[in-house]
């Protein structure tokens, strides 16, 4: 089928198609019945993407000129031609764009994405996000905080800011980081949308195209879907039970020259696990003699609830390698979508920038009202009261696993966090685990989520701060039947071919 494009034409490419392939069907040149090539091999022989294509060939279906086959293909409909020269004169205003034909791209699918949206059903009891309850919120008090603030400067909070962020709150978050042993200056604080924010900005000033981020594997999917996507480079690092294995960290940083190194060192997500302070001290010597910046999730690090707190990667860098990240959406209230970091003051200088051409800054009121909460020792009074709650729901699902799981599952017992990470037997498949717990009222996060590289698919993590102790009893003894059941179909189904087999050799 010949087909003239012309790049000049400031007719777009799938127009250029359209009009042509109207024409040929005007003139009975295509008749009824004809077959069109295939979008792929008629995208290969324009030299055009393929959604140049698809765009040209649904403008002509919308136009009733041809029709579309699953799995039969495209063909020229009977059309008089007077209806033809109808529309052709009916057409009197531009097309349509055509957004598929000017993408670069198809949209890329997000593991994290998908997980964020899922909504689960009503009674379903959800053990799948790591976020604070939503009942536990001290609705008054956040009030009256914020109409303190909005009663104090409320003028100048609904105006434009410092990109770097409030100031009397980046004053406040100093003196807190100064009882962790992290020394900065206000002005060395930059506040952000959230952790993922500060992951973005971070990435889009140090990583080029062709630069390797080296994560931990599993790791938390926001990280993911920002250092691991279509165009990046990773080296994943396993995680063990005493956190990121620094002997093959160790190896790679001698054999590979990686830009970033990023990990949550305190209650990893999603395993749960923190490194102790000789791996921290390690991790330090390492990153400095090779010369590799790290990035310190720190946002677990207030929901510790058994053993001594260790300090943070930050407090411990003397030379200016780590980049700390950390935020109110694990302690406070995610909604408000209110994070810092701390960095190095000439690098700070290039995220600010950044943060100013991206959005500004980050809402005022918003940081405002946090600040007066804090500011007041609601902050303090809130997370001590969490830190109960979310021991005893701890306790309780860790008493329901042991209770009702099957012997061959294993488990960690997190000292704080949000999670716990379950290892089943290889044989069960946890996304498919899922759409049968689905069923029975339940919902939790397949481990497969968390890996950038190489999935273990029989890998869970259960949430236990957004569902009372009852309902996370309820859940995993649900739980906890369908993976008995689940396994004891397979042990049988294994039975039957080793019996199988048996008889066959004899």
């Amino acid at each position: 089928m010949l087909i003239e494009i012309n790049r000049d034409s400031p007719l777009p490419l799938y127009a250029q198609i359209v009009t042509q392939l109207r024409a040929r069907i005007r003139r009975g040149v295509l008749k009824a019945g004809d077959r069109l090539p295939a979008n792929r091999e008629l995208a290969k022989t324009l030299g055009v993407n393929r959604n140049t294509i698809t765009a040209a060939y649904e403008e002509l279906i919308a136009e009733g000129l041809i029709r579309a086959h699953v799995g039969q293909g495209t063909f020229v409909n009977d059309v008089p031609l007077d209806a033809i020269s109808a529309l052709r004169e009916e057409r009197v205003t531009p097309f349509p764009m055509s957004w598929n034909a000017v993408l670069t791209e198809p949209p890329r699918e997000s593991a994290f994405g998908n997980f964020m949206n899922l909504q689960p059903k009503k009674d379903t009891i959800s053990l799948s996000y790591g976020l604070p309850q939503t009942e536990m919120f001290p609705l008054e008090d956040f009030r009256l905080s914020l109409n303190r603030a909005f009663r104090r400067e409320g003028h100048t909070l609904l105006q434009l800011g410092l990109s770097g962020g409030y100031q009397p709150l980046q004053q406040h978050l100093a003196s807190h980081m100064a009882l962790m042993g992290i020394q900065v200056t206000p002005d060395e604080v930059l506040i952000t949308n959230g952790c993922q924010q500060s992951l973005d900005l971070i990435s889009r000033i140090l990583v080029r195209p062709g630069d390797e981020v080296v994560i931990e594997n599993p790791t938390f999917p926001g990280a993911i879907s920002v250092f691991c996507g279509a165009n990046s480079k990773f080296i994943s690092v396993p995680v063990t039970r005493r956190g990121i294995d620094l002997d093959v960290l160790e190896d790679i940083l001698t054999q590979r020259r990686p830009k970033l190194i990023y990990l949550v060192p305190t209650f990893q997500n999603p395993t749960g696990v923190a490194l102790d302070i000789a791996s921290r001290r390690r991790l330090i010597e390492l990153a400095a003699r090779h010369r590799v910046p790290i990035i310190e999730d720190d946002v677990y690090r207030e929901l510790r609830y058994d053993g001594a707190d260790v300090l943070p990667l930050k407090a411990l860098d003397k030379y200016g390698m780590v980049i700390y990240i950390n935020s109110f959406s694990k302690v406070g209230f995610p909604g408000l979508r209110v994070g810092w970091m701390v960095a190095p003051r000439p690098l700070l200088e290039h995220l600010n920038a950044l943060k100013q051409r991206s959005d500004v800054h980050a809402s005022m009121l918003s940081q405002a009202a946090i600040y007066e909460f804090a500011r007041q020792g609601l902050l303090n009074k809130h997370v001590r009261r969490a830190k109960k709650v979310y021991a005893e729901r701890r306790d309780a699902m860790l008493a329901a696993l042991e209770k009702y799981f099957p012997a061959e599952a294993e488990w960690n017992k997190p000292d704080g966090g949000m999670t716990v990470w379950v290892r089943l037997p290889e044989s069960l498949n946890t996304s498919q685990l899922l759409l049968e717990a689905a069923k029975q009222g339940v919902v939790f996060s397949p481990g497969e989520y968390f890996y950038a590289s190489q999935p273990q698919r029989n890998m869970m993590r259960l949430s236990f701060t957004m569902t009372d102790a009852a309902q996370i009893e309820i859940a995993v003894k649900r739980l906890g039947a369908l993976i008995k059941s689940q396994l004891m179909s397979w042990k049988s189904h294994r039975g039957i071919l080793v019996a199988e087999g048996r008889r066959a050799l004899m």
